[in-house]
Parts: structure tokens; sequence; C-alpha cells
């Protein structure tokens, strides 16, 4: 099967569900029948194929313009109600206003684009036209006409900003312009002078002098006259202050500038505004204000070198702003370290300062007014100064990224190091115009942070500065190729193509297609190809396409295909384009009879007889015919050769002749194959169906009439009734009893119902006759298949599983033919035989290992292994799906497969298997290597050995032992615990051992992964198996031969072991000496190791002990020591019964001090009274409620019968029910005593709590109570509180009567007591 896809799909952004985005998808088959239609009986011989339908969605204009400027509230990217202001003078035109908080701007919201013109919708007043335009195109707002305030204090317009589009989307703004007043017709006003003085902080009523210290006076015409409220004018006409503390430190002015108008009283008019000056003169109120300064690193080193510069601020002016630095203290004893300008500020160290030194510098500010501040700066002395900038890896790196490259992944890595190991941040000088790529400041990993397109843009070469914290910097350049990956479909030129050809022709040029592909490399090569069925082919690299064979105009003039252009990635794009050629007549054909043979009857003595007409086609284009007599009698017979009608001469005599046979031809063409000539004569050609019936199934319910094949058979004879063809069933049997067929169209119909029979195939005999003389036939064979669409009897259902998921275990080693499930099968046949009856696995089967039948008995399907090649390490599971067939219809559908889950058991079929460090696997040969100091203890562990076995389980579970493998093996079984096969133990004494001194890195700080590469690069630097004793502190010896001690470097003590013969090497041994202790060892060793543990430390010698060592186990893993074990167990049974035993007396005396408190709890009747709070005055005040309830003694069980309702309708104590007794020294007021203190106590609820003052408990006044405590009222307090009615918060079971115990006052009260106190 094929797909064609001719183009690509486009749709719009608002297409409704459903809409047809492209139609010119289809798919043809080459196979004929159900097979043409992918519908083969057997569904694993299906295929299908794929192709891409690439769907392009355009925007639409579905969203309205926005207005746009900084500050609005935005929602979905868009201003939400924005607003626009601005101000214009009475009776003055201004042109183009200013807009606040931005100009009026507005943008399409859709990735159209569209431009936006801009109006005034409406606005109020009404007028607001006259006054104001606005530029459709800029938004630009002017004023085309003077507006006083008499017209309006302001306007509100609407600002209209629409799409220049078919939809006309438009979005609106509002736009405020408030109309400034103008004073007219004003009186005049005169000042002594323009400009006066007064002293800040001056007195309410202080005069203004001018220049000559004279007061500053006003002559005015009006009493109102400033438009300032620090200034006032008294009855003499001074000027004088009218606010208190006027400051000219900034912020605030330091000198007022208003104006004076003088107004009429009772009218309008006023005089022109006269402007006047007053200057504040400084006081010395302000001292100087040092800054904050950072922490300040200064390099270590002696001379006089600039620490920092200390700026002091002054708001004062002139000589009060004057300001002298001195150091008023220095921390670490460094006061004589540094010293400062008094005048600049500039701190500078005069004397040596050490690296790590830190100090703090106190800096004392004072004017002359003796105002002073002081501020700490913290100096921090640092090694050298920086001169060298960080270094690159190289200058240049080229690296490559895919375009694919998803976000964020990595290009490189840059690295640059500081010399003086400064930390250095990186940053992208110049080639990243187009922000593709970003860099780690701190890691220098360069990484793609957008799409990459190679089409685009190939090649990359960016600028990368590295800087250290000195501002140092060097830069490298990175040049970054663009490889390229599959990601552009070829593209076919001047697509679809037109050709013309010549028939006749074989390998003629057609014509050339060309595709191009934007890809690089294979994935821009393109290959070309054509369907196998058409007559043409095309060049694979060249897209040339030429004719397969000759063509033949006359059967088809036009050929119409599809060229395939595919590229040479490993998973190809692909694209096709349409080819049509059109096929050139020449004159090549010859005319040729189609009916091979006339029949024709003539009577005797007619002459002039027309005995039949012939006819030859001519299948070019311009026809030309020319009709013969080839062979017979010429003198009885003539043929028009234009028309080919033959007559007789003379009359014929039938006794004398009573058959002719005459041979027609054409002039044009003298061959002699069939078609070239016809036959005249009588009827002697059968019939002949022009087709094999196809087999034909039906369903048993197919309707009587239903149309089962059309046969169609052709007599060759030229004319009637010798070519008149009949058809009929023929034949025994049931099928003549089911179909029928029409004897003049030759179709095929049911007859009966099929139901009638079980059977399942009818052959039908179907013969073709014609009605000449004599009567020729042929015959043909049907096949009809039934299909019998069976159902289950009534009432039950189909033939299914029981169950949907079934599990088994089988053994890893079963053998092939092992049963491993029987799945039930339920509503199945009665027999056998009844209707057939399979069952197959239709998944997880891929290996092939299980095979799935019908039991002979056809009640269950079996799941038998197929092949014994089971393997619980290889998968420990399977999960098969099992499916029955049978008749449709008598399956059900809901359980016709079930999951069957096959456990793999394991088994102990794998042995253990002994591992061994890596690094010395080589020279190991299999063995491990310890080494133990002949004065260890016993209990040292010397090595641990490591097996493993693939079994799962109890199975998998290795358990070691000492074997006896050879001579002296039982003897050191008596002392190691260790494997003799695979390890070998030599006692290490004190001529054996070596020492590797490491600088740099203290032996807690050596990790195991560092040692165990030490232990490599010994290995490797001498051939020979080494092992590490322990790690020290480095040892040195002095010049005076004591042994110093370095803490932060290393010696390891280690061994060496000759691994052909598995002893220790003495450090005397000639190969010791050679590969290890002499110079070229020494110089491989410390090279080696040196390249494992790169900067971490370095080697510093290679030595005998300086020092007796001492006598510590080898650093190994101990393996578990067993015989311990029990000793541990029984330490922790002893615990756990200490603990269980004082945990039961705990228990005990918990139950004893429990049940007493229950005894006395029966003996209280009456809760003590609460001790006054006391509250501190600065301190929140909190406030607490306590529920006191006093019930009397009775009987034992009594206090039983107290409940609480706690519902949310009697709950006392909801904070909407609260109200609060406070203490007032008022007589209207309450106290704050618990009732229950009192003599005469009465039960209260605190919701029904009234009195004066409480009504509104947040407004009462506050009690004149002492700070810090609350006092009780006396009993005289609570004659005020109202008894509550009912008690709905307690209920008892019964009504119970304490009268007998004393308690007189409950004799008409409830029993129990609540009472609330604050």
């Amino acid at each position: 099967m094929t797909a064609v896809l001719s183009k690509c799909g486009v749709a719009l952004q608002l297409t409704p569900v459903g809409s047809t985005v492209f139609a010119g998808l289809r798919a043809r088959d080459a196979d004929a029948g159900v097979n043409g239609l992918d519908r083969a009986r057997n569904a694993s011989e299906r295929f299908s194929t794929t192709t891409t339908l690439t769907v392009d969605v355009k925007d639409e204009d579905d969203l309205e313009p926005s207005f746009i400027y900084q500050g609005c509230t935005v929602l979905h990217g868009a201003c939400v109600n924005p607003e626009y202001r601005a101000t214009v003078s009475s009776g003055t035109l201004a042109g183009v206003l200013a807009v606040r908080p931005d100009r009026i701007q507005a943008v399409d919201m859709d990735s159209l684009d569209a431009p936006v013109r801009y109006s005034f919708l409406s606005g109020a007043p009404a007028t607001y036209a006259d006054y104001f335009a606005i530029d459709a195109a800029t938004g630009a707002v002017r004023q085309v006409r003077a507006v006083d305030t008499a017209v309006a204090k302001s306007f509100d317009i609407i600002v209209k900003a629409e799409e220049d589009t078919a939809t006309r989307r438009f979005a609106t703004a509002k736009l405020v312009i408030t109309v400034k007043p103008v004073d007219t017709s004003p009186p005049t006003i005169t000042a002594s002078a323009l400009e006066g003085f007064v002293d800040e902080n001056a007195p309410k009523g202080t005069r203004v002098l001018d220049g000559d210290g004279a007061p500053l006076t006003l002559a005015v015409s009006d009493a109102d006259l400033l438009t300032t409220p620090f200034f006032a004018v008294d009855e003499a006409g001074a000027l004088v202050v009218d606010e208190e503390k006027l400051d000219r430190d900034p912020p605030s002015p330091g000198k007022f500038r208003f104006q004076v108008v003088a107004r009429e009283r009772g009218g309008p008019a006023a005089s022109a505004p006269l402007s006047l000056a007053v200057a504040l003169r400084d006081v010395n109120d302000n001292a100087p204000q040092l800054p904050h300064l950072p922490p300040v690193a200064v390099p270590a080193g002696e001379g006089r070198r600039h620490v920092v510069r200390v700026e002091a601020t002054d708001n004062d002016l002139g000589e009060n702003a004057e300001i002298t630095y001195s150091i008023f203290h220095v921390s670490n004893n460094g006061r004589q370290r540094f010293k400062i300008d008094p005048q600049t500020g500039d701190i500078e160290t005069v004397g040596k300062l050490s690296a790590g030194e830190q100090y703090s510098i106190t800096v004392q500010a004072t004017d002359n007014g003796g105002l002073l501040s002081q501020s700490i700066v913290e100096v921090q002395v640092v090694p050298g100064p920086n001169t060298r900038s960080p270094v690159f890896e190289q200058p240049v790196y080229e690296v490559q990224v895919s375009e694919g490259a998803a976000i964020n992944s990595t290009v490189a890595t840059i690295t640059a190091i500081d010399p003086e190991k400064d930390p250095v941040t990186y940053s992208i000088v110049s080639g990243n115009d187009l922000r593709q790529f970003t860099i780690g400041d701190r890691t220098g990993v360069l990484s793609v942070i957008r799409k990459l397109d190679r089409e685009d843009l190939t090649r990359y070469q960016l600028l990368v500065k590295a800087e250290d914290t000195g501002g140092l910097s060097s830069t490298a350049t990175v040049n970054i190729r663009v490889t390229d990956i599959n990601d552009k479909n070829p593209e076919f030129v001047n697509d679809p193509y037109s050709f013309t050809v010549r028939e006749g022709v074989e390998g003629a040029k057609v014509g050339v297609v060309h595709a191009v592909d934007a890809d690089e490399g294979a994935n821009a090569v393109v290959y070309y190809s054509v369907p196998d069925d058409v007559p043409f082919v095309v060049d694979a690299m060249t897209g040339e396409i030429r004719t397969k064979v000759a063509l033949d105009y006359e059967k088809k003039q036009e050929h119409r295909f599809v060229v395939t252009a595919k590229d040479g990635a490993p998973d190809p794009r692909l694209a096709t384009a349409t080819v049509t050629v059109a096929v050139q007549d020449v004159e090549d054909e010859l005319p040729i009879f189609h009916i091979l043979n006339y029949p024709a009857r003539v009577p005797e003595n007619m002459p002039d007889f027309l005995v039949t007409q012939v006819q030859a086609d001519d299948p070019d284009t311009n026809q030309q015919v020319t009709y013969e007599i080839r062979q017979g009698p010429t003198d009885l017979f003539r043929i028009d050769p234009r028309t080919g009608a033959i007559h007789t001469i003379r009359g014929l005599d039938y006794e004398r002749e009573s058959q002719y046979v005459m041979i027609i031809g054409t002039r044009e063409n003298p061959g002699s194959k069939p078609g070239d000539t016809t036959r005249v004569d009588r009827n002697d050609i059968p019939p002949v169906f022009t087709t094999v019936p196809r087999p034909v199934t039906l369903s048993d319910d197919a309707p009587i009439g239903t149309t089962v094949s059309k046969l169609l058979a052709t007599d060759s004879d030229g004319t009637a009734p010798n070519n008149k063809v009949r058809y009929e069933l023929i034949g025994r049997g049931k099928a003549i009893k089911f179909f029928q067929i029409d004897s003049d169209t030759g179709v095929i119909t049911v007859r009966d119902s099929l139901r009638k029979e079980a059977l399942t195939e009818y052959l039908l005999e179907v013969k073709a006759y014609d009605l000449g003389d004599p009567r020729l036939s042929s015959q043909v064979q049907v096949q009809v298949f039934v299909r019998h669409q069976t159902t289950p009897p009534p009432g039950q259902k189909g033939i299914a599983f029981p169950d949907d998921t079934y599990t088994a275990e089988v053994p890893e080693n079963a053998t092939a033919g092992t049963l491993i499930k029987a799945l039930t099968i339920v509503n199945g046949p009665s027999s056998p035989n009844e209707v057939p009856l399979g069952c197959n696995i239709t998944a997880g089967n891929d290996d092939g290992l299980f095979a799935a039948t019908i039991s002979p008995n056809g009640r269950s399907c079996e799941v038998r292994l197929q092949r014994g090649e089971l393997d619980h390490e290889t998968s420990t599971s399977y999960k098969l799906t099992i499916a029955l067939q049978t008749l449709m219809g008598l399956i059900d559908p809901m359980h016709r497969t079930s999951q069957l889950k096959v456990q793999v058991l394991d088994i102990n079929d794998n042995t253990p298997r002994f591992i061994f460090p890596e690094d010395s696997a080589v020279l190991s040969h299999g063995k491990y290597y310890g080494a133990v100091a002949a004065d260890a203890p016993i209990g040292t562990s010397v090595i641990q050995v490591k097996a493993e076995d693939a079994d799962s389980g109890p199975r998998g579970a290795v358990q070691y032992a000492l074997v006896a493998a050879g001579a002296g093996a039982g003897e050191g079984a008596d002392f190691f615990a260790v494997d003799a096969a695979s390890g070998v133990v030599n006692l290490l004494e004190e001529r054996h051992r070596l020492v590797l001194a490491l600088a740099g890195r203290a032996p807690d700080a050596l990790s195991e992964g560092e040692a165990a590469r030490v232990v490599a690069a010994l290995q490797r630097a001498a051939g020979l198996l080494a092992g590490v004793e322990r790690l020290a502190p480095r040892t040195a010896r002095a010049a005076n031969g004591s042994l110093e001690l370095d803490p932060a470097g290393t010696d390891v003590w280690f061994y060496l072991v000759d691994p052909r013969n598995d002893s220790v090497l003495e450090r005397a041994s000639a190969r010791v000496q050679r590969s290890i202790l002499s110079p070229g060892g020494v110089s491989n060793i410390t090279h080696e190791v040196a390249m494992e543990l790169a900067a971490a430390a370095t080697v510093v010698g290679l030595h005998e002990p300086l020092q007796e060592p001492v006598r510590t186990p080898t650093t190994a893993v101990a393996a578990v020591n067993w015989d311990v074990f029990p000793y541990a167990l029984i330490v922790i049974a002893v615990v756990i019964l200490v603990l269980g035993v004082a945990g039961i007396v705990y228990i005990c005396i918990s139950w004893s001090r429990y049940k007493a408190y229950k005894e006395r709890m029966q003996r209280m009747y009456v809760v003590p009274r609460y001790d006054p709070v006391f509250v501190e005055p600065n301190l929140k005040e909190y406030e607490t409620q306590v529920l006191q309830m006093s019930v009397p003694l009775d009987d034992s069980d009594s206090y039983n019968d107290l409940q609480l309702d706690f519902s949310s309708k009697n709950h006392a104590f909801s904070l909407d029910s609260v109200s609060y007794l406070t203490k007032d020294h008022n007589e209207d007021s309450i106290g704050q005593q618990s009732p229950a203190s009192s003599e005469a106590a009465t039960t209260a609820r605190a919701s029904s709590v009234v009195g004066a003052g409480l009504s509104d408990p947040m407004n009462a006044p506050d009690p004149p109570l002492l700070p810090g405590s609350f006092s009780r009222a006396s009993d005289e307090d609570f004659a005020a509180l109202s008894a509550s009615a009912t008690n709905e918060n307690v209920a008892f079971r019964e009504k119970k009567d304490y009268s007998h115990l004393g308690f007189s006052y409950l004799g008409d009260k409830n029993a129990v007591e609540t009472t609330t106190e604050l």
C-alpha cells in the first residue's frame, strides 16, 4: 500500500471543530479484492503505511488592541481601565498637550501587528470637540481653541483606539483634561523690598528684614495678600513668620518663593500677583553625617598606601558645614598604622600590614560648631596586589552543537584559572547578538537558551571574557559550528510537472524533476523514485525520467504518477510531486479485426445479396482501413473496400456448394496473426467467459434476491443469433435449490434462505451457450462460502474464560512440553467436534517460549513450554495474553482474552564468583593479597574477600569457609580467617615497610578513593602489588636530628608484594631498590601519584620509616566476626529485660497515683479561689476566662451524674456569648471577683450578665487600677449581676437534693455553679 499527500494543510486559528482542513489525502493498494482494502482474513497478513500531514495554523484577528503605559494594571498582557490626564490654562491656547503618565499609545495584541487609528468616542461636556482634537495616526492631543473656566472646570473624554482591519476591533481609555483658572481685574500692591532675610528656627512672629536690616513692609489694597502658609502680614504691614521651626536644611527649601495678591472684599477683582522670595539664614543645628562604608581590603606590605576616603555630609552652610576628620580609635593596637587627612578624609597606611590582619577604624567627623558623628571602617589585609589576569586553558575553542540541541543543553565548558587564585567570573563580550547562548558566570558552562537553526546561521564566534575580583580580565574565542539535523523536507521546484513523449520508444527521455533540501551533508542529498507499476523510471540522483517500456498512444493517451524525493538521512524525510506525461500519437498501428469469425446465411439464387459486413478498427488518430478478400471465391462475392460490406455477385446454387469460407483482410495490415484477418462462415465459436469468477462469501442471513455474482460471456461469431449468449445453472446437488441465475444478464442471486442448511460451501456450475446452429457452450464454476452467524443458546453467555488473570509458577529448568497452566473454558461446546475452537498467545510471547492449545476434551486451554530455555536471571516473569478463537457470535467478547503471569522460579544453577579489585586485577592473578604486623592482636581485621552469586534469595547468599589449598594451607587456617584459595596473608615486619610522604592533605582528609588511587599509582610505577598499612601525620627529620610532626601532611605506610611468589619484599631487595627507591623510581612514583591526586596533595618524599611505627592493623574492611554475635544477642536481651521491668514498675506507681487522685477528687466540693493576676505595664495584656464548678459532696457515684452539653446551642464559652466583667470605681460598675468567693454565691451565665457600662465592652472606660495589677472587688460588687434563669449548658441525670449537707443556698438555685472570671 502507498499513501500520497499532495500538499500541506492550512487551518485558521478559530477554525470550528469538525472543519475540513485538508481533503487531498488518498492511499492505494496494488492488491485486488479484499486485499486491496487491507481487509485480509488473517490479521497478520494486513499491511499498513503512514504519511505526514503538516497543518499550519494562521493567526486571526481575535484580540482587541490595548493601551500601554508604564505603571498600569496589567491583565493577560493588556492594561486594565487605562486613564490619562492633562492640564490647560484658562484663556490660553496650549497646542499639543503633555499627557500623563505617558503619551497615548495602543498596540495590536495579535501577531498581525495591524495599524491603530485614534479618535474621540465621547466626552463631557458635549462641546469637548470644539476645544480638543486627536491625531488619528499618532494619538497626540491638541488644543484647537482656548477654553475658559466659565465653560468647564475639566473635560472627561473617551479615547478610542481602533484596528485598521476588517473586524474593526477597538479599545477605549479615559482622558481627563483640567482647566486651570487665571485671575482678571487685579488691584495694585507695593513692597518695601522684593527680597527679605530671616534666621532659621526663628520663632513665630519674627519680622523678615530686607537687605538693610529694616522690616520688609507691604502696602496693599486688599487684606488677602499671601499665597503661602509660612508667612503672614501683621497689622503694621510687616511680613512675619507664620510657621514654627522653619528649616533651611535639605530636603527643606532654603528659600521660599511665593506671591502676594490683593483682592477686593466681596468682589472678584484682584491685583496682579507680586512675587516675593524669603531666604533662611543657616544656623549650625546639624551634625556631620558619616556614611556606612563596606569592608575594605588592603594588600599586605609596608609604606603609605591609600585605604579609603571618608566623606561626611553636613546639611548646614558655610562655616557651619566645614568638617574636620580624625581617627578616634583603631582596634588591635593599630593606631600607629593608619592616619587620616583632616581635610579630605583620606585614610592611609603608615606601618607594616600583614596578610590576615583585621582592623576596625573609628572615624570621627566634627564641624566648626563642635557637632560630631562617628563611623567604623572595617579593614582586612589580603595577600599581595592583583597583577595577573586569569588565563584560559586555550585561546580558541572549536566546538560543535546540533541545531536540534535542547534548551539549556551544554555546548562546552570554558575554563580560566587566575594565577592569584581569585574567583573568576565569565561573560560573553560579543558574537551573541541573537541571544542564542549564555554562559554561567561562575561555572563557565556555555549553554543554548534559544532554538538553533543551521539553515539561518551555520557558525557563531563568541568572545568570552574571564574577569577576576580585581577587575583584570582576559578573553578567549569560541567558534561554534551548528551541525545539521534532518529537519527540512525536500522541496520540488516547479511542481507539478507536465511532459510530452512520443509513443513506441523504450528508454526515451521524458523530462527532469528537481528537488532541493535546505539541510547539509547526507541530509541534503536527494534521491528520486517512482512507483513500480508505472511505465517510467527515474534516475535516483539526477531526477531524469525515461520510459521503461514503449508507450502505446492507442492504449493510454496520458499517464499521471507521483515522483518521490527522499533525503539521505537514516530516517529520511520526503516530498512528492505530480508528473503528467502526454503520449504523442505516431502512425504505427495496423487495423485489427476484433471479431475473428462472421457467420452468415445466404439464400440461393439471390444476386447482389448482402452477406454480412465486417469491421476492422485502426487505433491511430488518422484512421484508414481498406478491405479486401484474401481467400475465397472472388468470382461469387465482392467486398466494399471502405465499408467492409460483402455482397453476392450472382446467385448461388445450394446443390452445387452449400458452404463458402472467405478470409477478409485489410490492405494496410498484410499480416496473418489473429486479428489481422477475419473469417466469414457459419457458427463455430463457442461463448467465452471474460473473467474467472472469484470466491464469494455470504452471511447465512442474506435475504432472497441478494446478488451473489455477475458473470459475462462473449461470443466471437459475427452475427446473430450465433453471438447471442444465454446462461443457466447445471449440475446436481443443493446449490440449484438455493441459487439461481438470470439467463439474459448472468446475475446469480440467492433463491432460498441459506439457514435451512448447515453447509458452509457451495460450488455452482454455470453454462453459457449461444443461440447458433449448432448450439455451442462453455462452463465455469463459482465457489460460494456461507458464513453462519451463530449465537449462544438463550439464557447462556458465549464461550469465555472465567477469570481475567491467572498466575502460574514454573522452575527455570523446566523442559519443553511442560504444562504450565490449564485455563478453564466456560460455556464451551458439549463435544470437541461440535464447533471449531482454538486458543493462542497474542502478546507477551516475543521469544516463542510458550504455546497454547485446546485440550483434547475441549474444556480448557493448555499453556505449555515450547522451548526449555527459561532463565530466572534473564527474566523473572512473563505476562502472556491468551485469546479464544471460534465461530463469530459464540464467544463472549468481554472475556475472550485472559492474562497469564508466569513466574520463573529460581534454582541453584550458578556458582559464586569472587570479585577482585580492579586496580590490581592484572597483577593479582585471581588472588587476594593482605598483610598484618607480626605483633598484631587477635581479632585484627586483615582483608575482606567478596564474592557474588547470580541466583536470588537464599540460593544467592554466599558463605565463606577455609579450605585446604596446598602445602602450608592448614597451618595458615589456624591463625587467619582468610580464604586460603584466593587470598594470601603475609607477616609484615619492619624491614618490609616503606613511607610515601604527601604534603597538603591531612590523613583524616584523605578519602578512601584517593587512597585507592595512590595504591594504583604505586602498582603502575613499580609493577608490584602494593598494600597500605596505615595513614599517619607526616614526620620529617629536623636539622638537629629530631623528628617534627606535620599534621597538615600524610605519611602513607605501605608494603610491596611480589605476585610471582606471593611474598612481601624487603626494602633492601634489589627489585625494590631498582623500581622504588632509585631516583628514576621515585620520579615515576611522584609523577603517577601527582596524576592521580591532581592538586589535592603533592609527593614530598619516599623513604623508610623514621621511627618505630605504631603497630596498628592494616587498613582493611573487616569481615563479620560471627563468634561475637551470640554474646551481643545476650547483652541485648538483658537490656530489654531490665527496661521491661522498669516499665512495669512505672505503670504500677502511675496507677496507684491515679486511684489516690480519683478518691481525692470525690471529696472535693469547692474549687480554690484564684489569686490576682499581675501584668507588666509595658507588655501586652491577655485576658483569661476561668470556669469554676462547685459540686456538693454526695455518695461515691454522684460525680458521675454530671454531664456537660457542649453543643453549639448551649456552649457557654463561645466568643460570641462571653461578656466581660470589669472593675470600675464608679458605683454602677460591676466588679471582677468570682462569685465563688462570695458567701452568697450567685450562679450566672456569662452571656446573661448585664449592667451599666457593659453594653459596649470595647468603649467601656478604662478602670483606674494600679499599674501592673488587677484588684478584686468586694462581695457587694456582685449585687448588679443577674442570675441565669436556666443552666442550659449543664445537664443532670436526675434532680439532686443537697440540703442535708448544709448548702442552704442551693435550695432554690441550680445545683451547679458556673462563673466567669477575667
